[in-house]
């Protein structure tokens, strides 16, 4: 028996629809904050933006190695337990982050985080499909995950800037606490602690000691490389050989055990693997957005955060639009390929016409790029959806599901690395060009001290640096458009 008696209540049914609800959008609320509002916690902090990108690593890292555990910390607790245990991790980390002074105490706390956490999204995807396999039983499950995913990380920066606006950054760790509260109340009604009868997969010291030493390594690596902290090449290249082979070890031996962690020889195919693929880009471009965008409407643009969190929100939003049309059109046109190509056309148009815009716009100018962006967050992920996991044997689909939520933390911190050490360069270049132009004659002419003249060129190399990231990012979405055209098997 997987859930609390009696079950068959259709109370009990919605109660569980809820509860995924809910359940899935805590993670990503709280990502979603902070990444709207990283210059705050960067102030307040005391953090530079390579710091800000190191507790994103850390996160990460510990994650991956926590959602590698799902399914069998759940075969050792049940899920009764195993949820409510990670609802009191990440209570303790926010409320530690909340609390923190300076960078170190504020990591530990995200670290605490990430052990709750990294259980919430693939525990609420397995919860699905404890559902009937029929469009009022799984198929309306979905519908409660998918919905309440992006209308909870579209309402994100709009509550966040209004945190901002009106309290502290403190408080967007303590924002969650009531939803905390109904996950753990639902969880007591809906889930039972029975224990897994079948044998799952076991825990093996050497496996996950690869696995440890290949995660944090490769993040150290994605983290400082950039940055000219190997100016050794030698150590550089030893790093990166030591972190790929202790994923390579882990994999390798995970794939030989009769009871792994993960099932790699089960549940690996041309499938899911493609759908692996367009996950990664998803989620790479859609966290570099989410950290790239507010910066440069706050510390470019200088518009008010209360507004810029209004934008955004109102913006994503659209993404339920596009959500409900994709799951009533692919009813009747199952070819998610043109769906793909929909969705890369919109991340081209986003990146394109952004990258024209200039420091003289007003805010909602914005507006319509970012609501193709948010058709390429919808259709994008949804043509993942779909397709990734139908070959999946559902015995297997928790670890599965593992292996894919364990590719999205590390392209989430990559994504926030590379987002900037690209605006630094970026910022540096732009920033000695602007300040070349500046002399006696300029200031002069423009009544102005010569350090509001240096804080303008600094201003003006964030936008400047900003446009370039947004050309990158339609430019990749050309290139994506024309792959996905030209592959015929991508999904």
């Amino acid at each position: 028996m997987l859930y609390a008696a009696p079950f068959n209540p259709p109370i009990i049914r919605q109660l569980l629809r809820i509860n995924i609800g809910l359940m899935v959008c805590i993670e990503f609320i709280m990502n979603a904050m902070l990444s709207f509002s990283s210059s705050y916690l960067c102030g307040g902090l005391g953090m530079t933006l390579h710091t800000y990108s190191l507790t994103t690593a850390v996160y990460a890292g510990t994650a991956i190695l926590m959602i590698a555990q799902h399914h069998w910390l759940v075969s050792q607790l049940g899920y009764r337990r195993f949820i409510r245990y990670a609802l009191v991790f990440f209570t303790v980390g926010s409320l530690i982050c909340a609390n923190a002074d300076a960078a170190p105490l504020f990591i530990f706390g995200r670290v605490i985080q990430a052990i709750g956490g990294s259980a919430f999204f693939t525990a609420a995807r397995v919860h699905v499909n404890f559902f009937a396999p029929t469009p009022a039983g799984r198929g309306l499950a979905i519908r409660y995950m998918a919905y309440c995913l992006v209308g909870g990380s579209a309402m994100a920066a709009f509550l966040a800037a209004l945190i901002l606006e009106h309290y502290s950054w403190r408080a967007l760790f303590l924002i969650q606490l009531p939803q905390i509260a109904a996950v753990w109340w639902l969880t007591g009604k809906t889930t039972s602690n029975v224990r897994k009868l079948r044998p799952s997969g076991k825990l093996h010291p050497t496996n996950m000691f690869c696995l440890v030493a290949g995660v944090f390594v490769l993040q150290y690596i994605v983290e400082n490389a950039p940055y000219d902290y190997f100016s050794d090449e030698s150590l550089f290249c030893g790093l990166l050989l030591l972190a790929i082979t202790g994923l390579g070890l882990f994999v390798w031996f995970e794939h030989q055990r009769h009871h792994s962690l993960l099932s790699f020889r089960h549940f690996f195919s041309s499938r899911y693997l493609a759908g692996l693929m367009i996950y990664a880009l998803c989620y790479l471009v859609i966290a570099s957005t989410n950290y790239l965008i507010p910066i440069f409407l706050q510390k470019g643009l200088s518009f008010p955060v209360l507004n810029c969190g209004a934008l955004l929100t109102t913006t994503s939003l659209c993404s339920l639009i596009f959500a409900w049309l994709h799951l009533k059109v692919s009813a009747k046109h199952s070819n998610q390929k043109h769906y793909l190509l929909f969705a890369f056309a919109c991340l081209s148009v986003f990146g394109l016409l952004s990258s024209h815009l200039s420091s003289g716009i007003r805010l909602w100018d914005m507006a319509i790029p970012l609501i193709f962006l948010s058709g390429f967050a919808a259709i994008g992920q949804g043509t993942a959806a779909f397709n990734t996991f139908r070959e999946t044997d559902s015995r297997l689909f928790s670890q599965a599901y593992q292996t894919k939520n364990m590719l999205r933390e590390l392209m989430n911190s990559t994504a926030v690395s590379l987002t900037n050490v690209f605006l630094q360069t970026r910022e540096a270049e732009h920033y000695t060009r602007l300040a070349e132009n500046v002399n006696e004659q300029t200031i002069a002419h423009y009544s102005v001290s010569m350090s509001q003249l240096y804080n303008l060129a600094t201003q003006q190399s964030v936008v400047m640096s900003c446009l370039d990231a947004f050309w990158g990012i339609g430019v990749a979405g050309g290139l994506f458009f024309i792959f996905s055209w030209w592959q015929k098997k991508i999904v």
